[in-house]
């Protein structure tokens, strides 16, 4: 097992992973200052050519439905707007950094990126739903499992032969192999990037629904969508699965089967169309 140390050493060595991810905080506090605008925006996400490929690629997918395609950055946040541009800056991270497959742990790129996706999807629906910041949910859910792309390179990097079975739970594993669990270790990342504390509290308790002070709260919305991708499946494929109505999310937030159902079917679509602008091969 790896020493506690010895993780965050090679955390701090992860700088390949880094990029990207703080181009979006910067535009997060961007978006949030009412005295910035989308050219204040732009300026900033030309600084990193890969992003704003991905951007230009994203806002030109059937998510986004465009009317005429947008050959720059300029014509492609101008139509997607603010709102809209943390998301497609969240898709674009998943498609570059989710793009390997977890050897350690037995998960294609594919299943990542797809478990992510539909998280991030969910969630966003249901904060509109509850109350809660959509962009914020949309964010958490993208990098909610990101802890386990860190745990598989930082395994891979130390030329560890130890591979989930598949039989423990995948908590446990981690924590007898690394010293840390997935939560841990995204929260762990996300304070290296410097993502807001409240966020990295909500990555880091995640697995803890003792942690939980206020049901209709960010942690609350991510330890339940959790479960219901879980009951779902990763594309909602799974059309009989058990409505949790005893989940405290559930109850404080009034939400019923017919209105979760409704929000899953416009997830799966949506995963659909974003999946065609995405190639992770």
């Amino acid at each position: 097992m790896l020493n506690p140390n010895d993780f965050k050493q090679s955390l701090w060595a992860l700088d390949s992973l880094g990029a990207m991810p703080t181009v979006l905080v910067k535009v997060w506090e961007l978006a949030k200052d009412p005295t910035s605008n989308l050219e204040t925006v732009g300026g900033l996400l030309r600084n990193d050519s890969a992003l704003a490929a991905g951007i230009i690629r994203i806002s030109n997918s059937p998510y986004y439905a465009p009317t005429t395609f947008h050959s720059n950055l300029t014509s492609a946040i101008a139509c997607i707007g603010m709102t809209e541009l943390i998301r497609a800056i969240n898709l674009s991270l998943a498609h570059q950094l989710f793009a390997r497959d977890l050897h350690s742990y037995g998960i294609s790129a594919s299943d990542y990126w797809t478990g992510s996706v539909s998280a991030a999807l969910v969630m966003n629906a249901l904060a509109g739903h509850s109350g809660l910041n959509p962009e914020d949910a949309h964010t958490v859910g993208i990098l909610h499992a990101i802890g386990r792309i860190l745990i598989n390179r930082v395994v891979e990097e130390r030329r560890f032969t130890i591979y989930w079975d598949g039989l423990e739970p995948i908590q446990a594993w981690e924590r007898a192999s690394v010293g840390f669990d997935f939560a841990e270790a995204g929260a762990m990342l996300l304070e290296h990037w410097r993502f807001p504390r409240t966020m990295c509290e909500t990555i880091r308790w995640q697995l803890l629904p003792e942690k939980v002070t206020e049901q209709v709260s960010m942690l609350g919305l991510l330890q339940f969508t959790r479960q219901l991708v879980e009951l779902t499946g990763l594309n909602f494929e799974n059309k009989d699965w058990q409505f949790p109505e005893a989940h405290p999310f559930v109850q404080a937030s009034g939400l019923t089967r017919d209105s979760i159902a409704g929000l899953l079917s416009k997830c799966g679509d949506d995963l659909q169309n974003i999946r065609a602008s995405v190639d992770l091969n």
